[in-house]
């Protein structure tokens, strides 16, 4: 009697070898420095996005939506973590015990300014009975410099602002966040470069909406009783942050642009469109 070799799974004659596509990396120059920012990298989760700036190196994963038990909800519950790895710098500077597995005062606000930020932009509502979950890795910081938690806010807001895309989730815009910096003689400037030595009377960071012209998240510090942000002040630090927030926008967008194609033949849990994340 003929048997058949079950250990054996033959492979179509049409097969083909598999191939890559260009992995959808950019780069955005900024002063003498530049930004890395790319999408897709883990298969397992349903976004991912990894964003890399001098001493900031940020790790987002996106999981949902995915249906929740319980009492029935109209919109999606969206759910924001920040944890800084242990072997991060910041893990002593910034008072994070190492081990004790709580969270920090300092994760919750980073968590509660990302959630503030990306909840007016995602269309909740698409996705009743569901949970869509952002966990953000904080994986090196600044080392030395408490002052330059705002950049590591940004860099957080924009990061997560594309593993959402990349997770196919319906969006009104893209958000991408800016640090700004006001000097002690009343200079206002983007705070985008590490300077260790820099020394401001204030710094904030505010998120956006580009295309839609509208602000999502402002979290500002006072760090000398000099600093007064009112007024005309306050007018011109949403203008330099607003136009900072769209040079990061312009890097997003081409490596968004370059995913487009392979976010849509995976299949996953929505389609992007190219007018939801153009200028």
């Amino acid at each position: 009697m003929y048997m058949s070799d079950r250990r054996r799974i033959l492979v179509p004659h049409t097969a083909q070898p598999i191939t890559y596509a260009d992995s959808p990396t950019s780069s955005l120059t900024s002063s003498s420095q530049k930004i890395y920012l790319r999408t897709s990298l883990l298969p397992d989760a349903s976004g991912s996005a990894y964003f890399e700036h001098q001493q900031h190196k940020i790790l987002v994963l996106v999981n949902g939506p995915k249906p929740q038990r319980g009492s029935f909800s109209s919109s999606a519950k969206l759910l924001v973590d920040v944890k800084f790895l242990p072997v991060s710098s910041d893990a002593h500077v910034l008072g994070i015990q190492q081990g004790l597995g709580f969270e920090t005062d300092l994760e919750k606000s980073l968590a509660e300014f990302v959630y503030t930020s990306l909840v007016p932009a995602i269309r909740l509502g698409q996705y009743p009975k569901s949970g869509i979950n952002v966990s953000i890795v904080v994986i090196s910081g600044p080392p030395e410099s408490k002052a330059l938690v705002k950049q590591v806010a940004a860099a957080c807001v924009t990061t997560a602002g594309a593993a959402i895309v990349d997770a196919g989730i319906e969006v009104l815009d893209v958000v991408t966040a800016c640090a700004v910096k006001i000097s002690t003689k009343g200079d206002i400037s983007v705070d985008f470069d590490y300077e260790q030595e820099s020394k401001a009377s204030a710094r904030a960071v505010i998120s956006s909406m580009s295309s839609r012209d509208e602000i999502t998240g402002f979290w500002i510090d006072e760090e000398t009783e000099a600093a007064s942000i009112e007024g005309e002040i306050l007018t011109q630090v949403l203008q330099v942050a607003s136009a900072g927030a769209i040079d990061v926008r312009k890097l997003v967008n081409s490596v968004l642009y370059r995913s487009l194609d392979g976010l849509e033949s995976k299949g996953k849990n929505g389609k992007r469109s190219a007018d939801s994340i153009s200028d």
